[in-house]
């Protein structure tokens, strides 16, 4: 695990989340989050990524879930269980996998929505400052939300968490349904969003490949719990994560991910 609590920007420990008081989704999940680092949450479908950004964010209430064990650390401050608003107003922003902006509204009338005065910006200089990260969203700022394509949403739904002027970026499945260059280029983004406004990222992605190219730090998660942690060069060299993440082991012979014994693969990552 990554270093001391006090360096850290977000500090989790023993997560537990239950849904509607009988299901245990995350079972002691622990991460940590140092300022201006880009933090990956690897992992299969339903293993649990979601749900953590969810609790962080606040956003469990929804669902009828809540945090039961553990804690969520902001700047030292314990958030789990608290509402959405009060999280958002101390610096934590999700941008969601779905749901990304209102289909019925242009651009640049889903940036006008976010635009906050805060840190002293006018309404101008937040419009250059999206506009210079994401010039292809002034080409077309007349345009509805519902007619734009999927790696033009993503872009607009980056620029509106930017808005808020976050200090912990939640990104959920960046790259989802996107085609591979529009990827690159958005997590590019995301890197240079990170070193010239100093925002701290955690990214949670099914696409290991391309997380692991900007990332600082990296977690697995499967089933609920935290399997192996470490830097982008510790876990490329996992077999494990060579095989089921990365795809280079054999295809004739690679099983899928659910195939696999679990006492094998708990056997590899603690072995």
């Amino acid at each position: 695990m990554q270093a001391d609590e006090d360096k850290r920007l977000l500090h989790i420990e023993k997560l537990e989340v239950v849904y509607h008081n009988v299901s245990t989704a995350v079972q002691g999940v622990s991460i940590g989050v140092r300022e201006r680092q880009i933090v990956a949450l690897l992992g299969t479908n339903g293993a649990g990524k979601t749900t953590t950004l969810r609790a962080i964010s606040g956003f469990l209430g929804v669902d009828d879930a809540k945090v039961t064990e553990g804690f969520i650390r902001f700047r030292g401050e314990e958030i789990q269980n608290k509402p959405p608003h009060q999280i958002t107003m101390k610096g934590i922003v999700l941008v969601p996998e779905q749901d990304k902006v209102f289909d019925n509204l242009t651009v640049e009338e889903n940036l006008q929505v976010c635009v906050s005065l805060k840190g002293g910006k006018t309404r101008k200089g937040a419009y250059d400052l999206i506009f210079r990260y994401f010039p292809a969203l002034a080409h077309i700022k007349n345009r509805l939300g519902g007619y734009l394509s999927g790696g033009e949403r993503q872009m607009l739904t980056l620029s509106t968490a930017l808005l808020r002027y976050p200090q912990l970026l939640l990104v959920d499945e960046l790259s989802l349904g996107l085609a591979p260059l529009i990827v690159e280029e958005l997590m590019n983004l995301l890197m240079v969003i990170r070193n010239e406004q100093g925002v701290t990222v955690l990214l949670v992605e099914q696409n290991a490949l391309a997380a692991l190219e900007i990332a600082d730090y990296g977690y697995v998660i499967e089933n609920g719990r935290i399997v192996f942690d470490g830097d982008p060069a510790r876990l490329r060299s996992h077999q494990d994560i060579q095989e089921f993440y990365l795809g280079q082991g054999d295809r004739e012979t690679r099983k899928s991910y659910r195939d696999v014994k679990q006492y094998r693969r708990t056997r590899r990552w603690y072995g």
